[in-house]
């Protein structure tokens, strides 16, 4: 299958190339997805998960991209929830290769179906978005699941910013 890869943190975008690389399997608990449309951002190539998997090994050359869409084209032992010829989107791992590719293995748990009157395109642009947003709410803002929230003071507490 043909790929962009990464060899070289220090060079950047600039050292992404397209190349000819083996399709990947759908180990258990993965899907393989067929790319339809897949997202990227520059900032991917200064995190370690791009560089080495999950024990600390290196992984070059990696395959860069986190957001997907596609169909799915098999199941790897123990895989539900989702079938053969659905159309999906969500995250590839940070630790794994990713979606600029024509196929990528994907944790079953990190894909949802993609509803047939949404484009790829849109549906490859959510994750990282949404992500965003639940980190910018949950993590930086330190809301919580039944804690009231506003953004608007009453007019006595607002005397007392």
């Amino acid at each position: 299958m043909k790929a962009i890869v990464v060899t070289d943190e220090a060079a950047g975008t600039a050292g992404m190339t397209l190349a000819e690389r083996p399709e990947p399997e759908a180990a258990g608990n993965d899907v393989l997805v067929e790319v339809h449309a897949s997202g990227f951002t520059p900032g991917e190539l200064t995190w370690p998960g791009t560089w080495t998997d999950r024990l600390g090994r290196d992984r070059t050359p990696s395959i860069p991209g986190h957001e997907v869409a596609g169909v799915v084209t098999a199941l790897g032992y123990g895989t539900r929830g989702l079938s053969v010829g659905q159309r999906v989107f969500g995250l590839a791992e940070w630790t794994r290769d990713g979606t600029l590719a024509e196929f990528v293995a994907v944790e079953a748990r990190n894909l949802a179906p993609l509803p047939g009157d949404v484009d790829f395109a849109v549906g490859a642009s959510l994750p990282i978005s949404g992500l965003t947003a639940r980190q910018g709410l949950f993590v930086h803002s330190r809301f919580e699941v039944g804690r009231a929230f506003s953004c608007m003071a009453r007019p006595a507490e607002s005397a007392r910013w």
